[in-house]
């Protein structure tokens, strides 16, 4: 990992100045919130930027609030005041296990809710530094017109690996937008568009402003796996939210750029999915475990998640 290179910082304290500086830098800025993620890729030389744009100072964006019809979370509130919040502890299990199980709690102090949603792809051959990739041809993920994990590969199979999106997907959550255009709300499954190399169908001038969950109580969880149990993100993630009825949704997540969902009616058809989930993956020797092992798993952390719910 090498040293930072040179960039301008700006810090506003307005959703209308950082409008403002995205317009004047014609998107080529890095939006810092808790940079648990980003720093180090900018350190490996894998965002190339003129401007970091450090949002932490903007009002109104940190916070977790129940409406009564919903729980909205601001963007920038803490993964560490998630997993500290009685009330998503006792309506949201997924996402309190989620929250507990990312990173590790000087990690958890410092990533954001948005920040955890929105990092980027992950894959063995990309998130190397400069001089390391160099060894090996420009894939899709740096512009190039090959994948390394996948060769003959037509697309870029780099791995979404954040743990919250899975657990929040599970629960139903919508995400509140912000741009120079005005608001908009959208289904948080609907920010994936399955692109390795761009994962999110947000532009470089949106922001996410908060996210938003049912008010109904869930029964539920969250499995993972990953190298070491302190700080690794995950390599395997399932998350499991049960309502009235026995009616819910499965998330598979580090399945590949988006997660797996499934839904189902009742407890009767939720057996059955652990085992089309495991079918449905197709992983590729991108990560640290082999694509079979982490295939299976996929099945072991489902049966596991559901006999324990």
């Amino acid at each position: 990992m090498s040293l930072l290179p040179e960039f301008e910082y700006k810090r506003p304290e307005s959703l209308e100045e950082f409008h403002h500086l995205l317009s004047d830098y014609k998107g080529d800025a890095v939006i810092l919130a808790g940079g648990t993620d980003v720093m180090p890729r900018i350190k490996m030389g894998l965002k190339k930027l003129n401007l970091i744009l450090d949002i932490k100072a903007l009002e109104g964006l940190r916070y977790i609030k129940d409406k009564g019809q919903n729980m909205r979370i601001g963007a920038l509130t803490t993964i560490s005041e998630i997993k500290k919040n009685k009330l998503i502890k006792d309506k949201y299990p997924s996402l309190h296990e989620a929250a507990k199980l990312t990173a590790s709690e000087n990690l958890q102090q410092r990533g954001t809710i948005g920040g955890n949603i929105l990092q980027d792809t992950r894959c063995l051959y990309y998130n190397k530094p400069e001089v390391w990739r160099k060894s090996f041809r420009p894939c899709f993920k740096v512009g190039g017109d090959i994948c390394n994990a996948a060769r003959g590969g037509k697309k870029c199979f780099a791995v979404y690996c954040g743990d919250l999106a899975p657990a929040l997907i599970s629960l139903g959550a919508s995400v509140r937008i912000l741009s120079k255009k005005g608001e908009k709300q959208m289904p948080l499954k609907e920010i994936f568009t399955g692109d390795g190399k761009s994962p999110f169908s947000l532009s470089s001038h949106e922001l996410v402003k908060d996210i938003i969950i049912p008010p109904d109580k869930m029964r539920g969880g969250y499995e993972k796996l990953r190298m070491r149990k302190a700080i690794d993100y995950p390599v395997v993630n399932i998350a499991l939210s049960m309502g009235a009825g026995d009616k819910g949704r499965l998330v598979v997540g580090s399945a590949g750029a988006t997660p797996l969902i499934y839904d189902f009616p009742s407890h009767d058809e939720l057996s059955g999915i652990p085992e089309k989930a495991q079918n449905d993956m197709s992983p590729v020797n991108n990560m640290y475990l082999p694509p079979l092992y982490r295939k299976s798993m996929v099945k072991v952390l489902s049966d596991k998640l559901i006999s324990r719910i």
